[in-house]
């Protein structure tokens, strides 16, 4: 029942993306990283990763939409092969803004605006584990009065998962997620930005070895320099720089199983249009 609610409750708010975009921006990304690991697996991975992103606003709020297409190197091998696996993994946010369905600021000392945030992720992989995760959340946001973007979202997160390796389904207790996202513009010799999200997700019950959870911290970032503009190209229509990942407790497993931990830099460009 609760996963019904859920799925409603995020499916209501996907409904919003119908509206007209006030502002929009789609780009193509690459990294690449050589440090990245997978639970169970000690050794380090290198991955190559090929994403897919929009963002827009309308007259309700905003919507994000992004498609990750990640190749790992044979150090993370695909089932029965031995060449490298590959995921995808999809990530859907909306955020309605109670200023705009209400036609009322609420926008007060450091917040700029309140709402809901609703939303889901999709994954599957080719590796032994098999991993395909299906999430989705719901909870309030509040967005910073900043010059950038800063939000956090408290979220309810339910999860379910799959385990190849013992062959059963993970359907995962109901969990909160702390969400943080910010964007930055300054100038650093060229404009630039930096960029990310980190989220913090509570426990979620057993996993498929019958074990218990762990909180698991996940942060992305990346500083991006306006390659283009020497040219006299489009702001931000070509972006390049350095990124770093850090992951603890992945998947929210043990912090004692090998490889839970990934601390990796990593190259970064887009193209936007």
């Amino acid at each position: 029942m609760k996963h019904a609610i859920l799925f409603g409750l995020a499916l209501a708010g996907m409904m919003t993306a119908a509206q007209a975009a006030d502002f929009s921006d789609a780009a193509i990304g690459f990294s690449h990283g050589n440090r990245y690991h997978e639970p169970g697996n000690s050794k380090n991975v290198q991955k190559d990763i090929l994403s897919l992103s929009y963002f827009g606003t309308n007259g309700w709020g905003s919507n994000f939409f992004n498609v990750d297409m990640l190749q790992s190197n044979k150090n993370d091998p695909a089932n029965n092969g031995t060449h490298g696996a590959q995921e995808v993994y999809v990530v859907y946010r909306n955020f309605l803004s109670l200023s705009k369905t209400t036609g009322k600021e609420y926008s007060f000392g450091p917040i700029r605006d309140v709402g809901l945030q609703t939303g889901f992720d999709y994954s599957s992989k080719n590796s032994a584990f098999g991993g395909a995760e299906q999430k989705l959340m719901i909870g309030p946001e509040v967005q910073f009065a900043v010059p950038g973007y800063l939000s956090l979202a408290l979220l309810a997160l339910k999860d379910r998962g799959n385990n190849s390796i013992v062959g059963v389904e993970v359907n995962s207790d109901v969990t909160y997620r702390l969400a943080l996202g910010w964007s930055f513009d300054f100038a650093l010799g060229l404009p630039a930005t930096f960029k990310g999200w980190a989220t913090y997700t509570g426990t979620r019950g057993k996993d498929g070895f019958g074990n218990g959870m762990h909180p698991e911290t996940w942060t992305e970032m990346a500083l991006l320099w306006d390659v283009g503009a020497p040219a006299g190209a489009a702001p931000k229509k070509y972006m390049a720089g350095v990124g770093y990942t850090y992951v603890k407790n992945k998947f929210n497993v043990l912090p004692t199983v090998a490889g839970s931990k990934t601390s990796t830099p990593t190259l970064r460009a887009e193209i936007h249009f």
